[in-house]
């Protein structure tokens, strides 16, 4: 974020993973597995391993497509692929996977890669492949190829089952509702994360916290109910800024004062007044609260089963839409963006709009998709893989330092301490408090260099292997990686 990166900064290099996947491929192919079983367990596999091979391509371009398990024997001094040509193999594992998975799994198979997976995780590759990221130039074959693939993606999940879920707040404590496509599953005590423990408060969490911390500038995107931005609201209340507000801001974010029934406490009010607590406390003045399960005790934080949820149908949608988008198709775009909004609990208004600006220009229309999933998607790993890929990090983020906003007591934190449990926000809110702008990013303003939009194979791989070439724009780079 802050433009020092080197040449080894970032390693994901997934052979090893690879490697497994490429020796059960070959295992299940000399088998004595019937049919059926070994069609299935080849099409998780190659699902799998066109996920591995896209998180490489992803950030590095083209990468050494090795599609069968290396011997001893073998040229093991590899060239990086194309890029076009590891998108396409990796298009065509996602096919012959398609054709071979169930729409859904039933019992304790629930959560394997399904049909409704391959085609989605497909889909989100297409969009990628056709973004400024990839895509400089603005082929429009290529959007054209994604808008197709994922209008067809959205009508054939929905058609065999799967729909937005009614609740937005509880998607990840509903597990395997109707929404979720592809997903890791956790189960306590065997298989568990802290997600929890790393974003909850350090007096409700157990040996992590002070993750995924909202910024003001997170907090000010979410719209009111109406679905206007707050910049453009008579309603919105800088001093309430809580009030009113698109209802995904309350299943998301954590400010002082909320009620946040943490560890099944009772009325449990959330404080991140400066002084409220000496347990590494926020220094945003918020916290994250989505797929935070307020029943977790402290223990069971660190211990949590909550599922992962990597892709859900909304981004079906979503991405249907930014390819309607950018292919002049801005009814189906809207269309998709009102069914967003609507699920959310945004008001219709009159004009049926759920606050959308009516007759968007295309670059309106783009910017609009793109705050959408910045909301629908907050804090699901999902931003920052859309600044890339739409190459928005300088236009969106550089050269600005984030802010918090940081509450401060009025009055004596003795005082306040003895009446905090009755007071009301709602209305005594400015009479114990005032907000401050804090300075987040303290040393430097961010700075995304333009050629980190495809990063350095570090250099231990380089070293391994004479014929790897460096990525253009690092150290003497030769590898193209938009070929």
């Amino acid at each position: 974020m802050y433009g020092q990166l080197t040449t080894n900064s970032i390693d994901n290099w997934n052979y090893s993973s690879i490697r497994n996947i490429n020796i059960m491929l070959n295992s299940i192919k000399n088998s004595n597995l019937d049919v059926e079983t070994k069609a299935s367990l080849r099409a998780q596999a190659l699902v799998l391993r066109a996920w591995r091979y896209f998180q490489m391509v992803r950030q590095y371009g083209g990468v050494p497509m090795i599609m069968e398990p290396q011997a001893l024997t073998d040229d093991l001094y590899v060239t990086r692929n194309k890029t076009s040509e590891c998108i396409n193999l990796i298009i065509q594992d996602s096919d012959e996977a398609i054709q071979d998975l169930p729409w859904k799994w039933t019992g304790d198979d629930e959560g394997r890669f399904s049909k409704a997976t391959a085609i989605a995780l497909k889909g989100r590759i297409l969009l990628y492949y056709a973004s400024p990221q990839f895509n400089p130039e603005n082929k429009a074959e290529r959007w054209e190829t994604a808008y197709a693939y994922n209008k067809k993606a959205a009508e054939q999940i929905e058609t065999n089952g799967y729909d937005l879920y009614e609740s937005y707040e509880n998607i990840w404590f509903d597990e395997m509702n109707k929404e979720v496509l592809f997903v890791t599953r956790y189960q306590e005590p065997d298989i568990v994360h802290h997600w929890d423990a790393a974003t909850r408060p350090l007096s409700e969490a157990q040996n992590y916290s002070g993750a995924n911390q909202p910024t003001k500038e997170m907090v000010e995107s979410y719209p009111m109910i109406t679905g206007v931005p707050i910049t453009e609201s008579a309603d919105y209340d800088p001093l309430h800024f809580w009030r009113n507000r698109d209802p995904r801001f309350t299943s998301t974010i954590a400010y002082n004062g909320c009620l946040w029934e943490l560890s099944g406490k009772k009325d449990r009010i959330q404080w991140t007044y400066q002084g409220s607590s000496t347990l590494n406390p926020s220094a945003s003045g918020f916290y994250c609260r989505k797929a935070i399960n307020v029943n977790f005790t402290p223990y069971d934080t660190e211990r949590s089963s909550t599922d992962w949820v990597e892709i859900r149908f909304a981004e079906v949608l979503m991405n249907y839409a930014e390819c309607a988008a950018e292919t002049q198709k801005y009814d189906e775009a809207y269309s998709v963006l009102k069914r967003i909004r609507k699920r959310a609990g945004i008001t219709a208004g009159d004009n049926n709009m759920y606050g959308l600006k009516e007759n968007m220009s295309h670059n309106e229309m783009i910017a609009a998709i793109m705050l959408e999933r910045k909301i629908e998607f907050a804090y699901e790993g999902k931003r920052y893989w859309d600044l890339r890929r739409r190459r928005m990090f300088a236009s969106e983020m550089n050269g600005i330092k984030r802010h918090g906003l940081l509450p401060k007591l009025k009055g004596s934190p003795t005082e306040f301490d003895n009446l905090k449990d009755k007071v009301d926000i709602e209305k005594d809110y400015t009479t114990y408090f005032k907000d401050s702008i804090v300075v987040l990013d303290q040393k430097y303003e961010i700075d995304f260099q333009d050629n980190y939009y495809f990063y350095a194979i570090p250099n231990k791989h380089l070293e391994q292997n004479s014929k790897l070439q460096q990525t253009q724009g690092w150290d003497n780079g030769t590898f193209n990686p938009y070929e």
